[in-house]
């Protein structure tokens, strides 16, 4: 191992190492905030993040980004004003492992070190859910196609994998029966290289083919035709529901679920594509947040389509909580927890897919922290 790495390592478990013990120790929680943590980011930040810089390179150089992304002008040109945001950021890293862009999306900068102490960051959400499962229980839910297996009566509609074990004849079938349809990477996530196509003929077909086998594995699928309650959101995009569910020995448990609609012209409603979301109600199905997008945007309406987020009716809930029941326990493995995704059909409610690794994106919009109620219910 080399200099770089062991110190990186040293540094980095060392302060995990006093942080867990300062959570369940009072005196050593106050120490930890008024000595350790201080100088922990006084060290990483010494000489312009060189040693920053040599542990968490990337880090570093989101925190810069972010100041330009969320940081009024002002505030940033201010040197003591953006030296305190900086340590902020770093404080925040070290005490729950939050990257800079989740700092700004939590609003850190205006919350007590208690107050985001139940925040869960992406980085220790990923370590709790792996710790609960093996690889082999996530293998079903990181691949479209072998979550399409395990759940194909939810989805209501047709489906088709290209890859190199799919025959061409497969592809020629589906496209007669659905000329035009949406394409997905099987690996894809946040709606990333997610497309509509039309195909007009033979030729179009067999080029078509080709090209989405050039690029990798893919999932086609019928068009989902949604419910007038949920178009009238933007008609472009299918607004779903991400419904984050646990399964616990009392039965099913959902946590702060949530609303997506995209905006005017894109067939993406996913935030990390320009989306809009609101939290919901998971016992009523009233929304019961404004609507926020990743890039510190808050909407008390739909920035195009004028509809008012909080207190909207999500239709045909009671149905929608009964299917993610059925799901959850559903999964092979006893597997505790998935983020399921659905849209309302103009027939009901349609399986969209599901994602052992959710975000718990939620917390953005509702400026409420999960931790506690994950780790409860994955303990469950």
């Amino acid at each position: 191992m080399n200099t770089t790495r062991f110190f990186k390592k040293l540094f980095l478990k060392g302060n995990e190492v006093i942080r867990n013990v300062a959570e369940k120790n009072g005196f050593i929680r106050a120490l930890y905030k008024a000595l350790i943590l201080p100088t922990n980011v006084a060290i990483f930040r010494a000489n312009r993040y060189k040693v920053g810089s040599a542990i968490l390179p990337k880090f570093v150089e989101d925190i810069h980004k972010n100041i330009e992304k969320f940081v009024p002008l002002d505030v940033r040109n201010n040197p003591k004003k953006r030296k305190d945001i900086e340590n902020d950021i770093v404080r925040a890293y070290f005490t729950g492992y939050f990257f800079p862009e989740e700092f700004f999306q939590n609003h850190f900068q205006d919350k007590s070190f208690e107050e985001r102490s139940d925040f869960i960051s992406e980085q220790v959400k990923d370590v709790l859910l792996v710790s609960h499962c093996s690889d082999k229980k996530f293998e079903h839910t990181k691949n479209k196609a072998e979550f399409y297996k395990i759940t194909k009566p939810y989805f209501h509609r047709d489906v088709c994998l290209v890859s190199e074990d799919t025959s061409k004849e497969a592809f020629e079938a589906f496209v007669e029966r659905h000329p035009k349809f949406i394409a997905k990477p099987v690996e894809g996530s946040t709606g990333v290289g997610t497309t509509i196509i039309e195909i007009h003929d033979k030729v179009e077909t067999e080029v078509v083919y080709s090209r989405l086998l050039q690029q990798g594995t893919w999932f086609v699928e019928e068009l989902i035709i949604q419910h007038p309650d949920m178009a009238q959101w933007n008609p472009t995009s299918v607004n779903t529901l991400r419904v984050p569910t646990f399964r616990t020995a009392d039965g099913c448990r959902i946590l702060q679920p949530f609303f997506r609609t995209g905006r005017k012209g894109s067939i993406i409603d996913n935030a990390g594509q320009g989306g809009v979301f609101a939290v919901f109600d998971p016992d009523t199905g009233v929304i019961i947040t404004d609507g926020v997008d990743e890039y510190g945007g808050i909407y008390e309406m739909h920035p195009d389509s004028k509809l008012k987020f909080k207190g909207w009716q999500i239709p045909q809930y009671d149905e929608l909580k009964k299917l993610a029941a059925e799901l959850i326990h559903l999964m092979p493995f006893g597997q505790k927890y998935v983020g399921f995704d659905f849209a309302l059909s103009q027939d009901g409610w349609v399986l969209v897919e599901g994602n052992s690794l959710g975000q718990f994106v939620g917390q953005i919009a509702e400026q409420k922290g999960v931790r506690k109620k994950v780790m409860q219910y994955l303990e469950a």
